[in-house]
């Protein structure tokens, strides 16, 4: 049995399989190259991407060089660029979720490579909508919008409709930044509706995407619209159709983004519960991305009127970060 190179992550003993250095590489590498990206899915939907994103972005080095130094053929060779862009567009994400946003460009520029080479359009939508997301984060909304067009697109006729779902959420976002609000209803419900048609099986990378996630970026396009009374309703939504455990990184978001609307729509004691949930999450789940938010979150709280229940959650903060 081929040994394992073993990393600690997120509390965790991360097992990604090692590829031959010499020799010649089989679909049962790819197979190995297939489980180490699902294995990095998983670990991020449960603790979040700190510590994960420098270990998947060694992991692509290493697939790369093993191509590099072993032979293969032809079909094995374009089963490995699909392997090789997905473990990318993986890498990338969670190099995004940290923060690390021109690593994260790097390595969704590899993984549109590899999507080309092996003729992968449902891959090349996969980049478009991380790099969509992280447009609509750095207040680009008309760019946000342009790229996850060029998904739909690309992609017309014969996507999966969770993946189209996504990516109307993409475009919403992207409409909520610039203030159209009209446009960013109209995507949301063909969100909806693409969603009401997509497998009960979907591809591990789009597991999150259901009705939870659907009406979590809902949340988010009324947060960016000033619709806070709104935004709080489908956070509430969100936080019920939540299951138990298996996305525990999107929980942690869902409690922060329902802690910062109901403190924007003049509900301090729920956001200050909803706060405490996410505290209640955070030793085990590590978002930079999120916890920035929280961290503005209890910012926000300094910035009103104090009360011991205020002086507390910053005190819980405080230990729990420490």
């Amino acid at each position: 049995m081929r040994r394992r190179r073993f990393v600690l992550s997120a509390g965790t003993l991360v097992a990604l399989p090692v590829l031959p250095g010499a020799g010649r590489i089989d679909m049962s590498d790819v197979a190995r190259i297939r489980g180490a990206e699902g294995r990095l899915v998983q670990l991020d939907d449960r603790h979040g991407s700190a510590e994960l994103a420098g270990v998947a972005g060694r992991y692509v080095e290493h697939i790369e060089h093993a191509m590099r130094h072993c032979s293969y053929g032809s079909r094995v060779q374009t089963a490995l660029h699909q392997a090789l862009g997905e473990m990318c567009a993986q890498a990338g994400w969670l190099a995004y979720d940290s923060q690390q946003h021109e690593r994260a460009r790097r390595h969704w520029r590899g993984a549109l490579q590899y999507a080309r080479l092996a003729k992968s359009s449902d891959l090349e939508a996969r980049v478009w909508s991380c790099m969509s997301r992280q447009a609509v984060d750095l207040g680009h909304g008309s760019e946000a919008v342009a790229i996850a067009r060029v998904a739909l697109d690309t992609t017309r006729g014969r996507r999966e409709p969770r993946l189209s779902a996504l990516l109307h959420t993409r475009v919403a976002l992207g409409h909520s930044i610039v203030g159209q609000r009209g446009r960013c209803g109209q995507s949301l419900h063909r969100a909806e509706q693409e969603l009401d048609r997509a497998s009960p099986q979907p591809p591990p990378w789009l597991a999150f995407c259901g009705p939870a996630e659907l009406t979590g970026q809902a949340a988010l396009c009324h947060y960016n619209l000033g619709d806070f009374t709104d935004a709080l309703q489908a956070d509430r939504e969100a936080q019920t159709l939540m299951g138990a455990g298996e996305f525990r990184r999107n929980a942690f978001a869902t409690h922060v983004s329902l802690a910062r609307n109901a403190l924007a729509a003049g509900e301090p004691e729920e956001a200050l519960a909803a706060g405490h949930r996410a505290l209640d999450l955070l030793p085990r789940v590590r978002s930079p991305r999120w916890t920035a938010h929280l961290h503005q979150f209890g910012r926000t709280l300094s910035q009103g009127r104090s009360c011991p229940m205020t002086a507390e959650f910053r005190e819980r903060y405080r230990q729990v970060k420490a």
